[in-house]
């Protein structure tokens, strides 16, 4: 008998010294991210589904909240209201801002996205853990500038159109509007990534190099999928396309395209919008209303029988965000293309 309860009892503390820590993302594209940096040394849970604006925590995502060391943010609505309660809920929860150190759009503009003014010049420094790299970029809007930090291992790139990256200080008329869609830009997801790297390191020193190492290569992937998109829309003549919801402002202002939202401010267009959506979409020869799959399609459709256009979905929120990426460059470029 002691020697059961003795075999019992150490199969239960092997149990528990290899369990592996629980990182919950806010949202699929973040928990990809995370998956990505972590590898199989994490096991990693997406909390928000769907329509992420209005999104509210069942009791099973605040079980496994509560079962948490890591909770993984990503600058969303509904997080100011829930993260309190997920700290109360997981005494020892680690909340890290995966959008932290990227200066937001403001989410109602429906063309290319424009920064405040007064965020004129933004400089940023890489953090000081082991491997992370600067990527410094200058843009229309302004110019960020991005400092390498002290130690070795990540590759230095110049000259990456980081727009957006260091400007932690908004003021908060800003936030209050702030486009969200961070990751649709893969120079801000490499952003994403390396916050990401740095709380995992934080939490768990002894696999750092093993982090590093596999930030560096989806920093390569998105790099490398960087490239291969702005060569495939660099000869498009007509740069619009039209979104139901308007997700994909920080995409479209990195590759130099306009996004047009039918979606007003988080309303159904009125009847005077739709009107003269309608007449753009005819004047422009827009052949493709892209539509959210997280939401409704009506308006969409309605557009389309209007105006002999043909619907189809992106997903702002797939969970492999660098094929999500490459659907939306092909879907957008021969939506585009002369037929």
């Amino acid at each position: 008998m002691f020697k059961k309860i003795f075999f019992v009892t150490a199969l239960l503390l092997a149990s528990l010294l290899s369990a592996k820590p629980v990182v919950i993302a806010s949202i699929a594209p973040v928990g990809y991210l995370a998956k990505a940096v972590g590898g199989d040394k994490i096991e990693v849970q997406s909390l928000a589904k769907g329509d992420v604006h209005s999104y509210e925590p069942k009791p099973n995502d605040m079980k496994a909240v509560a079962k948490a060391s890591l909770f993984i943010a990503a600058g969303l609505e509904f997080e100011e209201a829930w993260i309190p309660r997920f700290k109360a809920s997981a005494k020892n929860l680690v909340v890290v801002q995966s959008d932290a150190k990227i200066a937001k759009l403001k989410e109602e503009h429906s063309g290319h996205a424009d920064h405040d003014e007064e965020h004129g010049e933004h400089e940023a420094k890489d953090d000081k853990h082991s491997g992370h790299s600067g990527h410094a970029a200058k843009d229309k809007h302004a110019d960020h500038k991005v400092k390498d930090d002290k130690h070795s291992g990540h590759a230095e790139h110049a000259k990456h159109d980081e727009k957006h990256e260091a400007h932690e200080e908004h003021d908060e008329e800003h936030e209050a509007h702030a486009d969200p869609h961070v990751w649709l830009n893969p120079m801000l997801a490499i952003t994403m990534a390396r916050n990401i790297s740095d709380a995992l390191i934080a939490m768990d020193k002894a696999n750092k190099d093993f982090y590093l190492k596999n930030f560096q290569k989806l920093m390569n992937d998105l790099l490398a999928f960087d490239e291969s998109a702005k060569n495939e829309l660099a000869g498009l003549k007509n740069r619009k396309f039209v979104v139901y919801h308007p997700a994909w402002g920080y995409f479209a202002e990195h590759y130099d395209l306009e996004q047009i939202s039918i979606e007003r401010n988080g309303k159904e267009p009125k009847i005077d919008e739709m009107a003269s959506t309608v007449k753009m979409i005819k004047d422009e020869n827009i052949k493709v209303i892209f539509a959210d799959p997280n939401r409704s399609q009506k308006s969409a459709q309605v557009l389309a029988s209007q105006t002999g256009a043909k619907v189809e979905l992106l997903d702002p929120l797939g969970y492999n965000l660098l094929e999500n990426l490459k659907i939306a460059v092909r879907a957008i470029k021969d939506a585009n293309s002369p037929k």
